[in-house]
């Protein structure tokens, strides 16, 4: 037996072990994943600030002539849509939309902005602890934008398709994720302590362990009587 076949049999002894030790400790485990699940939940629950979101979706209309579409429009409402998006994560739009509100909130953070894939409609989001302050900043931003690019850029085209609404369930924090990750981390906690013990263990448990690593045969076995 060379030392390649000596190192994979020592290997498959050790894992073989490692299991074992590991199903001696499946109580200490379990009970590691549900205490490290109920506190990250309890946590979760009577710690964590809710967040609630509320959202509006504006679009440039494009102009009809005579009920015809006029593609040229289309075009340049196109190209506009990035700097539509650029315009309300301006300073200028939300230091109007805070003005206007008279809050202390940080609207930039509240505010999210984006452009839906392949569409020219825009999403107007914003997340804070207080649903009803999250659908003021929306139809507040909305007002000012659309007021801001009539003013100043003569456009009128602007439509709301979607209005913020009111929502009384909050996006976040996720009760059952925040417990599902606290288990995890109980668990692979508690199995990682039961690996590093496992491996700095050098006692000798049993007469197998005695012949197998001093290599001596084994003549006889002391019993042990508690007091």
């Amino acid at each position: 037996m060379d030392n390649q076949e000596i190192q994979n049999e020592e290997i498959e002894i050790n894992l073989a072990e490692l299991f074992q030790v590991l199903k001696e400790h499946l109580h200490i485990i379990i009970i590691s994943t549900l205490i490290c699940a109920i506190l990250v939940g309890a946590f979760t629950i009577f710690f964590v600030k809710k967040q609630y979101a509320s959202t509006a979706r504006i679009f440039p209309k494009p102009e009809v002539n005579e009920g015809v579409v006029d593609y040229s429009q289309i075009n340049s409402n196109n190209s506009m849509t990035k700097n539509y998006v650029a315009l309300l994560g301006g300073n200028n739009i939300q230091s109007k939309v805070a003005k206007e509100l008279n809050v202390d909130t940080n609207v930039s953070s509240a505010l999210s902005i984006s452009n839906e894939t392949d569409t020219q409609i825009i999403s107007i989001s914003a997340t804070t602890t207080d649903p009803q302050l999250s659908k003021k900043i929306v139809d507040t931003t909305v007002n000012v934008f659309t007021n801001e690019v009539k003013e100043t850029l003569n456009i009128n085209n602007i439509t709301t398709v979607d209005d913020a609404r009111l929502q009384t369930s909050p996006v976040s924090p996720s009760v059952p994720k925040n417990i599902v990750i606290g288990g995890l981390v109980g668990a692979i906690l508690s199995i990682g302590i039961i690996f590093i013990r496992f491996m700095l263990d050098n006692r000798l448990h049993t007469k197998e362990d005695v012949e197998k690593y001093l290599e001596i045969p084994n003549l006889g076995v002391i019993p042990y009587f508690e007091d």
